[in-house]
């Protein structure tokens, strides 16, 4: 396993878009999940239970949860458009950058949308 740089918002994303596949398939994906939990909480215990309850993980997670259901859709060749996924995808991008803002204001931000 390979750590990587990663800005604080990358970090809850890729958290909770695992918890969106846990909860998809809690047996295929709780280890996962959990490990990175763990690995994020040890990192910044002072912030971590406030951000991960925080309004703002709320809304990364449903972002995160809709984008999910918008691929799986045009996956199955259902009735969606590139746009919606796209829009659900700024989305996620916007309550990442809502939540880079509340709780880590100062770090440096790696993800630019164009």
């Amino acid at each position: 396993m390979i750590n990587i740089l990663v800005d604080e918002c990358y970090a809850f994303d890729y958290l909770s878009i695992l918890e969106v596949k846990k909860n998809v398939d809690q047996t295929k994906n709780f280890k996962q999940w959990k490990e990175c939990f763990d690995y994020l909480k040890n990192q910044i215990p002072s912030i971590f239970d406030q951000a991960i309850s925080s309004p703002e993980y709320n809304d990364l997670y449903k972002s995160n949860l809709r984008t999910f259901d918008a691929v799986a859709k045009a996956r199955s060749g259902g009735n969606i458009t590139a746009k919606e996924v796209d829009d659900c995808n700024m989305e996620r991008y916007n309550s990442k950058m809502a939540f880079q803002a509340k709780f880590f204001p100062n770090a440096i931000i790696r993800e630019i949308k164009l």
